[in-house]
């Protein structure tokens, strides 16, 4: 009997630690892993050129007229890994589309260089020697979010009044990330760059003095003038019809046969007058040619104008004027 109620009580024990709750034991401790992303090298996937909008390409360009570049870039270490893209554009001279023809450095008449530096802000510059009308318009460069992968640089830029008159001007894009590595696109396109020229009188009169009516051609030299061009071109010249005085009125003779108040002119680029062309109030006349300059022009300062007067001729002080015209060859 107390054995049996013994075994009893040992089996209520049981159940009732059993039932009671039980610690949970536990420990941890941690290791480090790790992985490396390789450094991408940026592509570019288009490169070209268009008017201001952004949106009409082109196929032609004139020195001072503003233009923009489209580069798109890509990165798989996202836009951010970018240090600078540069543009180059430059006249192609042997039309074979070789990126080893690219220049490294910029100038005035053949080649300009635009880049991108990303930094805070980014900077926007221009390489295209010196002295050089070449410009980039940083105020209307658009740079992309470069916390994505893909992005388009706008690169607006205006050539210069000497870039090389020419059909076969080329684009060439780099793309540079933070470990060196480049993209790059050639975009051969072949753009025509149109002919510009600028002509600028500096002798502000010519006076042939008191001359006595029937006189015969008499030279007035050393009439100065510049020329600058991207190109050949033509020297010409042209006269007002009709010369006024405090009281009278003088006509210009086109023919060289002036009558009753009436002169003629001829001008030449030196102080020749048997090469000199007969001056027209109608349309200008060439009287010289030349070749492409530099970004200062070409001074000739040997100009001459010679004048004859017809007659009777009423006693007066005429003046009029004399237009000088630089116009593609």
């Amino acid at each position: 009997m107390e054995k049996r109620k013994f075994f009893t009580i040992l089996a209520a024990l049981v159940i009732l630690v059993a039932m009671l709750p039980v610690a949970a034991f536990a420990d941890e401790d941690q290791t480090t892993g790790q992985f490396t992303t390789a450094n991408a090298a940026p592509s570019i996937s288009d490169l070209g050129i268009y008017e201001t909008d952004h949106a009409t390409a082109v196929t032609a360009m004139t020195p001072q007229s503003e233009y923009a570049v489209k580069v798109t870039v890509s990165d798989a270490n996202t836009l951010n890994d970018l240090t600078t893209v540069r543009v180059t554009i430059f006249f192609d001279a042997d039309g074979d589309d070789d990126a080893g023809d690219v220049p490294g450095t910029g100038n005035t008449q053949t080649a300009a260089i635009l880049t991108w530096t990303k930094g805070t802000p980014s900077t926007w510059t221009i390489s295209s020697g010196s002295p050089t009308t070449w410009a980039i318009v940083s105020a209307n460069c658009v740079e992309p979010t470069l916390t994505g992968s893909t992005g388009t640089w706008w690169f607006h830029f205006k050539p210069g009044k000497v870039a090389t008159e020419a059909t076969d001007w080329d684009a060439y894009a780099v793309a540079t990330d933070d470990n060196s590595a480049t993209g790059t696109r050639y975009d051969g396109s072949d753009y025509d760059m149109n002919w510009y020229g600028e002509v600028t009188v500096s002798t502000a009169l010519v006076d042939w003095g008191t001359l006595a009516p029937g006189t015969n051609y008499t030279i007035q030299s050393g009439i100065a003038i510049n020329y600058l061009a991207n190109g050949g071109y033509n020297q010409q010249v042209k006269a007002g019809g009709t010369w006024n005085g405090a009281s009278h009125t003088a006509t210009l003779n086109a023919a060289g046969t002036p009558a009753a108040n009436e002169f003629s002119l001829m001008a030449d680029d030196d102080n020749t007058i048997a090469d000199a062309v007969q001056v027209q109030s109608a349309a200008y006349t060439t009287f010289n040619t030349g070749t492409q300059t530099g970004e200062s022009g070409h001074d000739e300062t040997g100009n001459s104008l010679w004048l004859k007067l017809g007659s009777p001729f009423f006693e007066d002080t005429y003046s009029g004027y004399i237009y000088f015209q630089i116009i593609n060859d």
